[in-house]
């Protein structure tokens, strides 16, 4: 196995903690079976990442994912392959943020 990294992102929303909370298992599913461009992240097992949301105010949530990511090959660029990672997070993270904003329209 390569190298292992603790990766933590995290991203505000403008909707409401408990309606943050009840479109998180819809964002999974939508990624899951409709869009997952990038790196393979889903093959991260439950127990190695969380995802925290925290309410900020009424109307905002702050979202944060912490993922325990190791590289697959020893071989390769590592640190080239955790920061593609850390940028398809980033970019799930971004269409999550537009998912839960619009659908609370």
């Amino acid at each position: 196995m390569g190298t292992c990294a603790d990766i933590r992102r995290s991203i505000e929303v403008g909707v409401p903690l408990k309606f943050a909370n009840k479109e998180w298992t819809q964002f999974l599913f939508y990624l899951h079976y409709i869009h997952r461009p990038g790196p393979d992240i889903g093959d991260a097992e439950p127990d190695e990442g969380f995802v925290r949301l925290e309410s900020i105010d009424d109307d905002r949530t702050l979202v944060t994912v912490d993922l325990n990511y190791c590289s697959r090959y020893e071989d390769l660029d590592d640190e080239k392959e955790i920061t593609e990672v850390q940028l398809d997070l980033d970019r799930k993270l971004g269409v999550y943020k537009h998912f839960v904003e619009q659908s609370r329209l």
